[in-house]
């Protein structure tokens, strides 16, 4: 038996459509469908640009006599024999193999079946660590191939030449530099790797490089073939760079044209009708405070944008408490004074509650109906709010993605506004504008993002930032716990509860499970020791029902509940100036910016406020370094840069954020220079008028991808 790739079935041939699904290759059938699926994994297409996580380098053979303990070899040898030792539970396979230097033993569990593969005299390829033992050098379920040498090559030790397999074609998992995939149980390295192997000898021919030749070479970009051929089975590991360069670059221009073609189709559009002119100097003196010079700076931004010829696309950016909310809303107050409708789309239902009560607060008094619409609404109550959109009576519209989920008419959509907008896709947040393409679209994201990354992220929206907070806050402290420190810090944390200050604390999970994460309840168990009698604790998370939620909220506000036990639902939506203390347990499970949000809720007001990061024993050196940079800065765009540098774009929040690409090739900033590149490429060729005809093929693929597509093969 050979694990060699097999010539796929002549009945297979007659379809080598790169949108073809895995389940036309040979030997996937439902289950292994459905595992490929879980990876992303639907097409012959997206196999054949699936990334290796890293790479295995096996092109050099050892001699058995030069085999070191502890290294991981190849070795080219000849089966001398096979025995089946019984063991406890436990059947031990022996293969007994030879090359010109000496002997070596290999040892598989529960494989007897392995006896009708290592037949005596057959020759394999196997590679492995070596272990040394009282039978000399001994590998343990290493990998293996059967191969044919014509020309004795593969005797000799250290030779670099690739050997062929039994079936005469190249070796797929030793011999060679071999790809290692992110992968699921009930499918293997080698399963996988030769699904992908499949795929390539089948259809790699059909693959078509779009790219334009004379950019291709001003690059110094390998073609698409040769990238995706190189991106799997390299010759050598300068090449697999080079593959990944090809195709980073291939995602970020699909990326950018597509956000070409956005301010494109805007240019061509006609903008809703403008507010009356004078509407924001009457709003602005309603207000009980005056705002920020940065703030004025972000309306007049908005304002422009509402009454010129074409639809607005903005993103208003800025740190946690800078007051983007009360900026959204007068925005809101302005498109409803033109008669139009706004519909302001939250990614939780507490931060919808919450704006729902500031917008009714807000605009009621104007005369215009603030509405709420989120999965947790009764058949009737949604269908009362869906007519009131529908015939106008309803202005304003607060929800969640119920919003976006069901087919909601609106008699006249003029503004979607878009809150904590790293939540939502970058397709997901212009789906509330399709059926209203004339729309006005603000996004609104208080997880400050640098600019490399907001060029990926929102290179097909206008930029303002909110720079500076409003006056009269008081200074906030963040300090970093180790375990032994972390009763005291709890003491320090009770002792001010009990005085009358309130706070949060937060737990990595909801509840208990075999991993070591501290959850809420646990965490409730262990700190109501410690307050006072009569202190309310509560616990808050994604599951609490809105009633209990409410009830929740308000005894907060009014101080009858001291300490409120939350998940990562505090991180947005919680808007209580009373809380001046938070406790983080676990820090180092989280981002830096996800940290720095939750620290936001706990800085609202000019009393003092805290935070305390708890830090586990078991954290690395570099997650500890990582975690200091919020006790040297409480500044969010400092925050997020550094957090960007240390993990990477797509670990922003934490967990991933799904406004940022989920690029499978690109890395920032490493590849900034190729990401500039590609947004001049695609602005210079896309944005005015008829694109080039060297591009047509490209602008033909990019405008057919699906939703998450992020490569043109």
């Amino acid at each position: 038996m050979s694990s060699s790739v097999r010539r796929p079935p002549k009945r297979h041939e007659a379809d080598r459509s790169l949108q073809a699904s895995v389940r036309d290759l040979p030997g996937i059938g439902t289950k292994r469908q459905v595992l490929l699926g879980t990876l992303g994994i639907q097409s012959v297409g997206d196999l054949l640009v699936y990334p290796p996580i890293r790479y295995i380098d096996r092109t050099s053979f050892a001699a058995i006599s030069d085999l070191v303990a502890g290294e991981a070899r190849t070795v080219a040898a000849t089966v001398v024999g096979f025995s089946l030792k019984p063991g406890r539970g436990k059947r031990l396979s022996i293969v007994e193999v030879e090359d010109a230097s000496g002997r070596m033993r290999c040892l598989w569990f529960n494989q007897p079946y392995l006896k009708q593969v290592f037949l005596p005299g057959s020759r394999f390829v196997l590679s492995g660590t070596v272990r040394l033992d009282a039978h000399g050098p001994t590998m343990i379920h290493p990998e293996y191939e059967a191969f044919e040498d014509t020309d004795g090559a593969a005797n000799e030790a250290d030779t670099t030449s690739p050997a062929s397999s039994a079936a005469g074609t190249e070796l797929v998992h030793t011999g060679r530099i071999v790809p290692v995939y992110r992968t699921r149980p009930g499918m293997s390295q080698k399963q996988l790797r030769l699904v992908v192997k499949q795929a390539l000898d089948t259809y790699a021919d059909q693959v078509h490089d779009l790219l334009p030749d004379a950019l291709r070479r001003t690059l110094g970009l390998v073609g698409l073939p040769e990238a995706i051929r190189s991106l799997h089975f390299p010759e050598d590991l300068t090449l697999a760079d080079a593959a990944r360069r090809r195709l980073a670059f291939d995602e970020m221009l699909a990326l950018q044209t597509l956000f070409a073609i956005a301010r494109k189709q805007k240019r061509q559009r006609a903008g809703p009708t403008p507010p009356p002119t004078g509407i924001m100097a009457a709003l602005i003196s309603r207000l009980p405070f005056a705002l920020t010079a940065s703030q004025q700076t972000a309306l007049s931004d908005i304002m422009a944008d509402l009454a010129g010829p074409h639809p607005m696309r903005r993103l208003l950016q800025g740190d946690v408490g800078c007051g983007k909310t009360v900026v959204a809303a007068l925005a809101a107050a302005a498109v409803c004074a033109s008669g139009g409708q706004v519909a302001l789309l939250c990614p939780t239902e507490i931060l919808a509650e919450q704006h729902f009560g500031t917008m009714k607060r807000f605009l009621e008094p104007l005369g215009f109906s603030v509405g709420l619409l989120t999965g947790a609404l009764e058949a009737p109550e949604r269908e009362q709010t869906s007519r009131a959109l529908a015939d106008g009576r309803t202005r304003l519209i607060v929800g969640t993605h119920a919003l976006i989920g069901e087919r909601i008419a609106f008699k006249h959509l003029s503004l979607v506004i878009v809150d904590e907008e790293q939540r939502f896709g970058v397709f997901q947040r212009t789906k509330l504008v399709y059926n209203a393409p004339g729309a006005h679209l603000l996004v609104m994201s208080a997880t400050p993002i640098p600019r490399t990354l907001a060029l990926t992220a929102y290179g097909d929206l206008d930029v303002t930032v909110i720079s500076q907070m409003p006056p009269g806050r008081g200074g906030h402290t963040t300090r970093l716990v180790r375990e032994n420190q972390r009763a005291q810090a709890l003491k320090q944390m009770a002792a001010s509860i009990n005085s009358g200050l309130q706070g949060f604390y937060v737990c990595p999970a909801l509840e208990e499970s075999s991993s070591d994460l501290i959850n809420v309840s646990a965490a409730r168990a262990e700190v109501a020791r410690l307050l006072a009698p009569g202190r309310g604790i509560e616990i808050l998370t994604g599951r609490t029902p809105r009633a209990k939620r409410a009830e929740i909220l308000e005894g907060f506000l009014a101080n009858r509940i001291g300490l409120v036990i939350a998940t990562t639902v505090l991180e947005v939506g919680i808007d209580i100036p009373s809380a001046t203390i938070l406790v983080v347990e676990q820090a180092e499970r989280f981002g830096l910016c996800q940290l720095h949000q939750m620290r936001g809720r706990v800085a609202r007001t000019d009393a003092p406020s805290f935070s305390y990061f708890m830090v586990s024993d078991e954290a690395s050196e570099k997650a500890r370094a990582r975690l200091k940079v919020l006790e040297a800065t409480f500044d969010g765009f400092a925050v997020a840069e550094e957090d960007m540098m240390l993990r990477g774009p797509g670990e922003i929040g934490g967990t991933r954020q799904h406004g940022i690409p989920d690029l499978k090739f690109a890395s920032l900033p490493e590849d900034l220079d190729l990401m500039l590149r590609a947004r001049d490429e695609a602005f210079r060729s896309f944005l005015g008028g008829e694109a080039p005809a060297e591009w047509h093929g490209w602008l033909e693929a990019v405008t057919g991808l699906a939703d998450g597509s992020r490569s043109v093969v």
